[in-house]
């Protein structure tokens, strides 16, 4: 399986400020790009975030809407916020990807109540999810992160800050969902009834790690890993992981630096064998995250389908 891949995506977002102790945020997303048929998508657009924010303290903030499940860095970093142009756990083309319960574009409605210390050195955040659907059980989720270096304040985290910060971090996060594991089974026969599929309790478990130093005039080095668990009896897969470590030029080679970068892959199918992706990357980073380009190789083998991949993208943001 050799291809080049091509689609596109065009976000609208917006937040602002009722009074200090009230705010408001929200996006609308639109994407082009070939579809699991074949042809092209002419464009759909969603709504991506509506989320209504309540600041008590920094000990206590109440998020309600639709907004980003609190799990590992990599879903509040989005693939706007990290190195890689490819975002973590897409091993299969056109399904989501492989890696913590979420939902679309790694949101989903419900309850984040979330705090900080010391200016976000130590934060917390606990969450109620799949409270807009009465039919499934809910989708708890709790995270704990810890900055021993430069602290991170905001809800959101990046998973590099080109050099902006110094940054050693550790995160370890959980989701259980009653009843959430569920069967996979195969199309009826015709004129069949549809099976009802056995359910087990959902459950996974994470930790990540990010390091990040600005040495001057040796440049910047990132390097950042994570390791999810995942428990039920019909999960698909057993564990996965990645690891990656980049490198940003100290000054700009034209109008902007280099960042090389490198990322390993494996997820662990429970009857089959393990999923591998490498990514072989170079990045141009403009204006920071607002313009850069990305340029990179992609190689897969999935179970023994193996295949080649190129991608070029462009991030232009503000």
């Amino acid at each position: 399986m050799d291809r080049l891949l091509g689609d596109g995506e065009l976000d609208l977002m917006f937040s602002g400020e009722i009074n200090r102790f009230i705010g408001v945020q929200g996006a609308i997303v639109a994407q082009f790009g070939p579809t699991p048929t074949g042809g092209n998508m002419a464009g759909s657009a969603t709504l991506r975030d509506a989320i209504a924010k309540f600041r008590f303290h920094d000990l206590l903030n109440v998020w309600i809407g639709r907004m980003i499940v609190p799990s590992d860095r990599s879903a509040f970093s989005g693939p706007w916020s990290m190195g890689p142009w490819n975002y973590p756990g897409f091993f299969e083309p056109y399904a989501p990807p492989i890696g913590p319960r979420q939902g679309p574009f790694g949101r989903n409605d419900g309850v984040t109540a979330w705090g900080k210390v010391a200016g976000g050195l130590f934060k917390y955040y606990l969450g109620a999810f799949n409270l807009h659907d009465s039919s499934v059980s809910p989708l708890y989720t709790a995270r704990l992160n810890i900055s021993l270096l430069d602290p991170e304040p905001a809800y959101y985290q990046k998973s590099t800050y080109l050099g902006e910060k110094s940054i050693l971090a550790l995160g370890v996060a959980g989701e259980v969902q009653r009843e959430g594991s569920v069967e996979s089974l195969p199309p009826p026969a015709a004129g069949m009834p549809p099976g009802i599929p056995r359910k087990d309790t959902y459950g996974e478990v994470n930790a990540d790690l990010l390091f990040e130093k600005n040495l001057g005039t040796a440049g910047t080095v990132t390097l950042e890993g994570a390791v999810y668990k995942y428990f039920g009896d019909f999960e698909r897969f057993e564990y996965s992981y990645f690891a990656l470590a980049s490198y940003l030029t100290p000054s700009d080679i034209g109008v902007g630096k280099l960042q090389p970068l490198v990322r390993l892959q494996q997820a662990k199918p429970k009857d089959a064998d393990p999923y591998l992706l490498i990514d072989a990357q170079m990045g141009y980073i403009i204006e920071g995250h607002a313009a850069r380009v990305a340029l990179g190789y992609q190689r897969s083998d999935l179970s023994g389908a193996k295949g080649n991949a190129l991608f070029l993208g462009v991030q232009l943001q503000k």
